[in-house]
């Protein structure tokens, strides 16, 4: 994809701070970098399809990512941790629950897709 997004968690339209332990047992499984503690990790999918992902309280950065297995670790980890995918143009979240947690600017752009990878890709290809 030529683009980036982000994982951000919401409560009542409010950016709430990730769990980073979680987030970093998901993306231990599939670090390429030997340091896992850093801010910046590329991740490698078992096809072979590698993304720079960056850590912060604030949200994740996913960058240039392919098609394929990446978007199931992108689904994984946004399961875990119950956050919404941003998009250039649009947020993807797992329920209705979580639809509502949005504030009001992004929920208008929202869409419910299944947190799996092939749902993420149908969703992003738009």
């Amino acid at each position: 994809m030529g683009y980036g997004i982000s994982l951000h968690r919401f409560v009542d339209g409010e950016p709430e701070t990730l769990d980073e332990p979680v987030a970093r047992e998901v993306l231990a499984h599939h670090a390429a970098n030997a340091d896992q503690d850093a801010e910046e990790i590329l991740i490698r999918a078992g096809d072979g399809g590698e993304a720079e992902v960056t850590l912060s309280a604030d949200g994740i950065s996913v960058h240039r990512f392919p098609s394929g297995g990446v978007l199931d670790i992108v689904a994984e980890l946004a399961d875990r941790l119950g956050a919404a995918i941003v998009a250039p143009d649009c947020v993807l979240v797992s329920s209705d629950e979580q639809l509502a947690d949005l504030p009001d600017g992004l929920r208008d752009m929202a869409t419910v897709v299944a947190m799996t990878g092939p749902a993420l890709q149908g969703a992003l290809e738009g």
